[in-house]
């Protein structure tokens, strides 16, 4: 951990996260409610090409936009009544295809059922935390 920067390992690959200068990180990666909007983008795009793939319903390009707005007021704990999260997190699918309306409508509503990503930001995920101290190394 450098400041605020951290990585995470899954195998063989690294996940940096951050946070921007003026909060006292360096300002190199996403910070972590950044890199959660991007796997919920990534799932729903991989959800819906999975599907498309799996049903024959053909698409030229994918992309998810998605906005959500934080209150640092939560993040502080100033507000008992203001979350830490976001409150909402819109998301707009723009897909590419010559498919009628209806075919992308269904791929919508499956992507909306089976994605994990979006189903752990939907419904409350427990989360058992704890933690292990452990004396600094003298180097």
């Amino acid at each position: 951990m450098d400041g605020l920067r951290s990585e995470s390992r899954f195998g063989d690959l690294t996940l940096t996260i951050d946070e921007p200068v003026n909060w006292g990180g360096t300002g190199t990666a996403p910070n972590p409610a950044e890199a959660m909007l991007a796997a919920l983008g990534a799932s729903i795009e991989v959800t819906i090409r999975c599907y498309a793939d799996f049903l024959g319903i053909q698409v030229k390009s994918l992309g998810v936009e998605l906005s959500a707005e934080m209150n640092s007021q939560g993040f502080f704990g100033l507000d008992a009544s203001v979350r830490a999260g976001f409150p909402v997190i819109s998301a707009t699918v723009k897909i590419a295809s010559e498919e009628e309306p209806e075919a992308i409508s269904k791929l919508l509503e499956i992507a909306g059922r089976c994605c994990p990503v979006l189903d752990n930001v939907r419904h409350p995920t427990e989360v058992a935390l704890s933690f292990d101290l452990v004396k600094p190394s003298e180097d």
